[in-house]
C-alpha cells in the first residue's frame, strides 16, 4: 500500500509517500480501505514535535511506528479481527483512531468507528471524527448544551471551532462565534448569530456573559474567562496557544473550567453519527489535497489561518 510518513520532527523534506506492508488487524481490529482523512492542527503538532506529543511519539525522532499521521477514517471494511463482533467485510465506516490513517488501509480498534450513515458522504464523513468529536465533547459532556443557552466560541473559523458553531446550533443554542473580520461571513455561514471581530473587540471586555464558553483557541486566561461565565456556566478548554497558557487552565483548578480530553468514546461517536444522519451539520471542505501532497496541507495549518475543514482524498491518490 501506499502510505504518507515523516522521519524527523518539523522537517518538511522528510516528508515522502512510501510503500509500506498492509497492517493485520488484531483480535479487536478492523482493517479499512480508505476512501478519505482530513488533516486537523493535530497533525501539525505532531509533526512539529511538541513536547507533550513526544512523550508518546518517541525522542528524538519518532519512532517508526508513529511515523504515519492521520487520525480522520472513511472507508470499507476489508478485514476483521477474530473477537470483532460489530463490523463485517464491505461494511462502510467513520471514526478515528492514531493508527496512521495517512495511507491506503488503516487499522481501528472495533470501539473506535461507526457505521457511515447511508446518507453521508465519505467526504462528510471523513472529516468529521476529531474535529466534531472534539466540539460535541466539549459542548454536551461539560457543557451540556441546551436549546435557548448562550454560547461564545473563540476560534470559531477553524476546524474544531467550525463544528462547535454547528452542533451548538444543531442543539438549539444562540451562538457567538470569535474570529477574525475576513472570517466573519464564514461562519455566519455556519449559522453564528453573532460574530465578534477578535482585532477590534475584546469579548472578555464587553461585560455580556454566557452560560458556555468553548476555548478553542487557548488565548484567554481562566482569570479573564470566569466574569463571564454566567452561575452555573462552564468553559470547555480545547486549545492552547503557549505551553504558559496550558499551564495556567491545568493549575487554575476550577469547577467552572474543563480542559476537553477528546475520547472517540462509543457513546460519542453514536451522537456524532445521528448528527451528520440529520443533514442539519455539514462542513465546508475549504481545501482537498492528494494522499502525495499531505506534506502541503500540514504547511498550510501550520500557518493557523485555516478555516472549515481540509479533506485527504485517498481512494484516488497518485504517487
Amino acid at each position: 500500500m501506499k502510505a504518507v510518513k515523516f522521519s524527523k520532527y518539523g522537517d518538511f523534506e522528510s516528508i515522502e509517500m512510501v510503500d509500506a506492508e498492509v497492517p493485520k488487524p488484531k483480535p479487536n481490529q478492523v482493517l479499512i480501505k480508505m476512501k478519505c482523512s482530513s488533516l486537523n492542527a493535530m497533525e501539525w503538532h505532531l509533526f512539529r514535535g511538541v513536547l507533550l506529543a513526544k512523550m508518546k511519539t518517541g525522542f528524538p525522532q519518532p519512532k517508526l511506528k508513529h511515523q504515519i499521521l492521520g487520525a480522520d477514517i472513511a472507508g470499507i471494511v476489508e478485514a476483521v479481527g477474530s473477537e470483532v463482533t460489530k463490523f463485517k467485510k464491505g461494511d462502510a465506516v467513520f471514526g478515528e483512531d492514531f493508527t496512521g490513517a495517512f495511507a491506503e488501509f488503516v487499522l481501528a480498534d472495533q470501539e473506535s468507528v461507526s457505521i457511515k450513515p447511508e446518507l453521508v458522504s465519505f467526504e462528510q464523513a471523513a472529516i468529521s471524527p476529531v474535529a466534531g468529536l472534539t466540539a460535541l465533547t466539549g459542548l454536551r459532556e461539560i457543557c451540556k448544551v441546551e436549546k435557548g443557552d448562550k454560547v461564545i466560541v473563540n476560534g470559531g473559523s477553524g476546524g474544531v471551532g467550525s463544528y462547535a458553531v454547528l452542533i451548538a446550533k444543531y442543539y438549539g443554542a444562540e451562538v457567538t462565534a470569535v474570529c477574525s473580520a475576513k472570517n466573519s461571513e464564514f461562519v455566519k455561514s455556519l449559522g453564528a448569530d453573532h460574530v465578534i471581530d477578535y482585532n477590534t473587540t475584546d469579548f472578555c471586555a464587553t461585560q455580556k456573559k454566557y452560560k458556555w464558553i468553548i476555548e478553542v483557541t487557548g488565548n484567554r486566561t481562566p482569570k479573564e474567562i470566569k466574569p463571564i461565565l454566567e452561575p452555573g456556566g462552564k468553559c470547555a478548554v480545547i486549545g492552547f496557544t503557549t505551553a504558559k497558557h496550558l499551564m495556567r487552565y491545568m493549575f487554575s483548578f476550577s469547577k467552572k473550567i474543563k480542559m476537553v480530553n477528546q475520547i472517540a468514546s462509543p457513546e460519542n461517536l453514536a451522537e456524532l453519527s445521528k448528527i451528520l444522519a440529520s443533514g442539519k451539520v455539514v462542513m465546508p471542505i475549504t481545501d482537498r489535497f492528494e494522499l502525495k501532497d499531505v506534506g502541503e496541507g500540514i504547511k498550510k495549518i501550520s500557518t493557523r489561518r485555516t478555516t472549515g475543514k481540509m479533506l485527504v482524498n485517498i481512494d484516488n491518490s497518485t504517487v
